[in-house]
Parts: C-alpha cells; sequence; structure tokens
C-alpha cells in the first residue's frame, strides 16, 4: 500500500514538471513566432526590405545587429527543438511512471535512449548554471560527462 501511495506522488510529481515544461516551451515557441512575424524576421530583411546603403556605406554595426539576429533566432530552434525532445521524454516517463521499465514497449524504449542521446550530446557545460555544484557534489553512478560514451 505504502509503496503503491509512493508511485502515485512520484507521478504526480513528474506530471507537474512535465506541465511547466510544456509550458516554458510555449512561451520560446511563442517569441521564435513573435520574431518570426516580425519586421526584423530575416526573410524580410533578406528579402530587401532595408535598400542596400539605407543604414550608410561601411557601417559594420549593421552587420553585426544581422549576425547577433541569426544567432538569437538560431539559439531559439535550437532551444525549441530540445524542449520538445525533452516534453516527450518526460511524456513517456509520466506515461509509465506506474508501472515498471518491463512494461514499456520497445518503440518507447529506443525513444527515450535516442532523447536522452540527443540530450547529452547538446549539453554545454559552460551553459549550465549548476555545472559547478555538480562537480562539487558526489557523481550519479549513471552519470557521464561530454563526450563519454552513453548507453
Amino acid at each position: 500500500m505504502r509503496a503503491q501511495a509512493d508511485a502515485q506522488a512520484r507521478a504526480a510529481a513528474l506530471r507537474i514538471e512535465y506541465d511547466d515544461l510544456k509550458g516554458y516551451k510555449n512561451l520560446v515557441d511563442g517569441l521564435l513566432t513573435s520574431l518570426q512575424e516580425s519586421p526584423a524576421h530575416h526573410g524580410k530583411l533578406a528579402d530587401d526590405t532595408l535598400p542596400t546603403g539605407a543604414l550608410g556605406q561601411g557601417f559594420p554595426e549593421a552587420d553585426k545587429l544581422y549576425e547577433a539576429y541569426k544567432t538569437v533566432h538560431s539559439e531559439l530552434q535550437k532551444l525549441s527543438k530540445g524542449l520538445a525532445e525533452q516534453i516527450e521524454g518526460l511524456g513517456i516517463a509520466v506515461q509509465t511512471a506506474n508501472g515498471s521499465y518491463a512494461d514499456v514497449d520497445e518503440e518507447q524504449k529506443r525513444r527515450m535512449v535516442v532523447i536522452a542521446k540527443q540530450a547529452h550530446d547538446h549539453y554545454v557545460e559552460e551553459r549550465d548554471p549548476y555545472a559547478e555544484k555538480k562537480s562539487d557534489s558526489a557523481q550519479q553512478p549513471n552519470a557521464t560527462k561530454k563526450g563519454a560514451p552513453l548507453g
């Protein structure tokens, strides 16, 4: 009875985390949509919305601003894709939280492995605000460093 209550509590906690993550992804997608619909969208800029030389000749700041825009846009797209994968993985975990790993079908197992590998491959320790704390604390038994074999 106690084990069942614990399993239900863990499943509820996963559900809350899943909903929070889904809400955050919606926020990122909204930012991406706003950026794509704005006059600053790269397609509108590339279609000569601003004629050549409109900002002046030999104006390197305009080029730098456009490069910064492309970087932000690209990073938002990567973030959205990564969040979608994490949400999918968490969704699978929520669905299977009350059962055992043996009850998970092979396709779900394969998908979870792919999601974990993609998350591992895209991890950038310099961007992780908790990386220093992680290295100071005891490593988890299955934890791997970037570049270490996964799986």
